[in-house]
């Protein structure tokens, strides 16, 4: 995948920039999407029409037909979008040449049955159209990529389906608007609803609108989960991180020259700065030490001073506080004494009620703790230690198993490149990389982890060697995917590096 042929800018964006993004871009490219889509859509409708419209005399049920059939054309334009967003045109021939694979090979069946009914089917349809995956590699990558993206993905859905209705209704407000005032006096529009008094051609302007509507807007809908999927690979693999890279690199290459002119000019001023900085550098040596030497006779002319040395005594004049005269108590002695005893008769009886609560709280608790206890035990929720998977055979189509690999891979691999195989060299050495992360590193690989997931997860569970695995993996990329030529001697750094992360042999178990 050539990152930098890309037609929009990558970028992080949240979910409603992308769908927007999706809407924009659809209609940018409008013209090849709409004539790609009508060019299978209007002769399934045309055919579905006559049979089942015509010839049943039933156009309800043929625009639900057409209706039930969404994913199957939705398919057509995430085909025509996938190669727009690469800036490649897509005819209608090369449409029809397409149909077979995006009708057979995409797990069709399953989303015309109970796929059919799930809000988020935009992101996950370019998940089928697009990875190839199936079984459980499928539910794990869709699952995966609609992971932060499903809730916009669902209110999708319902915003479309409710600009379908609005522009199914306007169609005919607007019919209505037309139709002279007059015919409409003695209409009864509660006919409408009473299939016995509609005739049977009224259905055909009642319903065909509604399946123009989804015509017209459905590609739009399709574009906006087309975005939210490439915003969500973006996120997952860095695509925006890894084009600039490619493009630093590239400005990197093209101002070597100037460069080293930069750094000559620099060398040559910090020269001749530390020529002049020693003499510098004495004379500030000697006046601090002058300054330590005339330390003494400043501190005794300091002492000296009037303001050392003596004591000073100040007064100053200020109110006595008077105290306040306590109020004369006329209270019986009796009743002072009868309030004394039931304020004390009081204290210890809050005092018993504190000591009781306090005793309650504790059985209480330890009540709890034993009741959780025996829950724990009775239904088994104590954490049991888990068997470690075994790694998977294979990884983003390599056999990462040992016992494929050569005991000296960087030994093979060298000796692959001076025959003159370099795309065997670095397949090798990134088979390699695989299995030793897999089977020595422990790194949680999936057997459904493309090239991006295993340096996502390398990053997460060995960072010290990901910067090896991103360089390896993006040498691997631009020579398989963008046919970039790779000098040998970067092959043979590589070598050496790969020996460095993983040196010994390979263990054959």
């Amino acid at each position: 995948m050539d990152l930098e042929r890309l037609a929009v800018a990558l970028r992080p964006r949240n979910s409603w920039e992308a769908l927007d993004l999706g809407v924009r871009f659809a209609i940018q490219n409008g013209r090849a999407l709409y004539a790609s889509w009508l060019a299978v859509c209007l002769p399934v409708a045309l055919l579905v029409f006559l049979t089942i419209g015509y010839g049943m005399e039933e156009p309800a049920w043929a625009v639900m037909v057409l209706w039930w059939l969404k994913p199957a054309f939705d398919r057509i334009a995430v085909h025509v979008l996938s190669r727009a967003v690469f800036g490649e045109s897509t005819s209608i021939s090369e449409t029809f040449a397409s149909l077979p694979r995006l009708l057979f090979k995409t797990g069709l069946l399953r989303n015309l049955s109970i796929g059919r009914f799930s809000f988020s089917r935009s992101i996950r349809l370019p998940v089928d159209v697009l990875e190839g995956l199936n079984g459980r590699a499928a539910r794990q990558r869709k699952a995966l990529i609609a992971r932060r993206i499903s809730g916009a993905a669902n209110w999708q859905t319902l915003a479309w389906l409710h600009l379908e209705t609005i522009f199914w209704l306007g169609f005919w407000v607007l019919m209505l608007m037309l139709v002279p005032h007059e015919l409409l006096q003695d209409f009864q529009f509660s006919t409408l609803f009473d299939g016995d008094k509609v005739p049977k051609w009224f259905h055909w302007p009642l319903y065909t609108p509604l399946w123009l509507a989804s015509v017209l807007l459905e590609p739009l809908y399709v574009a906006g989960g087309f975005m939210l999927y490439i915003k969500r690979r973006t996120d997952l693999e860095a695509w925006d991180v890894e084009l600039q890279f490619r493009r630093l690199a590239h400005a990197h290459a093209r101002s070597v020259a100037e460069t080293a002119v930069r750094v000559a000019c620099i060398v040559c001023l910090f020269g001749m700065t530390m020529g002049v900085s020693p003499p510098a550098q004495a004379t500030a040596a000697e006046a601090r030490e002058q300054a330590c030497a005339r330390a003494p006779e400043v501190l005794e002319k300091v002492l000296a001073q009037p303001e050392f040395g003596q004591d000073k005594t100040d007064f100053k004049l200020k109110w006595r506080p008077q105290a306040k005269k306590q109020p004369s108590s006329t209270t019986p002695e009796w009743l002072r004494g009868w309030l004394d005893a039931l304020g004390n008769g009081l204290e210890v009886l809050g005092n018993l009620f504190a000591l009781i609560g306090r005793v309650g709280g504790w059985f209480l608790i330890a009540t709890v703790v034993v009741l959780l206890i025996a829950l724990v035990a009775k239904f088994g929720w104590l954490p049991t230690p888990t068997r470690r998977p075994p790694p998977p055979s294979a990884l983003a189509g390599f056999d990462i198993r040992p016992q494929s690999l050569p005991e000296d891979i960087p030994e093979a691999a060298r000796s692959l490149l001076h025959a003159g195989d370099v795309r065997g060299a670095l397949s090798l050495l990134f088979r390699g990389a695989l299995s030793r992360l897999a089977h020595q590193e422990h790194v949680p690989f999936l057997r459904g982890d493309t090239e991006g997931d295993c340096l996502t997860r390398v990053r997460a569970h060995a960072p010290e060697k990901s910067a090896f695995m991103a360089r390896l993996l993006g040498c691997w990329q631009g020579l398989a995917y963008a046919h970039q030529a790779i000098g040998g001697s970067e092959v043979e750094t590589i070598c050496h590096e790969w020996g460095l992360n993983f040196g010994g042999r390979t263990r054959h178990d």
